[in-house]
């Protein structure tokens, strides 16, 4: 009897435990506008770290394809205009093709309204 009821409860767990797994979600990122731009702002001003740029480039952002188009552009950037001169990754002229990043996703970005 108690083999029984210690084969019954080891089941009853095996199938929680699968059933539990089977309904959880794998957790998204996904990355919006805004936090793109403050990562792109501290790349300018020296403040991002080499870590904190692969963060801000590495993950896809099929929810929205103009910021994929711009995360690509920032891929081109850090592969023809990276610097070995700290506190900033990029070249000058890197820099200036980050500003100019900025700016068109400043000028893109919708205002959102509040919800009255």
């Amino acid at each position: 009897m108690t083999l029984f009821l210690t084969l019954l409860l080891s089941f009853c767990a095996f199938v929680i435990v699968i059933w539990t797994l089977m309904h959880l979600r794998t957790p998204r990122f996904r990355m919006d506008r805004a936090s793109f731009v403050k990562g792109l702002e501290d790349a300018i001003t020296g403040q991002a770290s080499e870590s904190e740029w692969r963060a801000l480039v590495a993950i896809p952002m099929r929810h929205d394809p103009e910021l994929e188009a711009m995360r690509l552009k920032c891929l081109e950037i850090e592969e023809h205009e990276s610097s070995d001169h700290p506190p900033y990754l990029f070249t000058e002229k890197g820099l200036e093709q980050l500003r100019h990043i900025r700016s068109r996703l400043l000028i893109n970005t919708p205002n959102k309204q509040p919800r009255s």
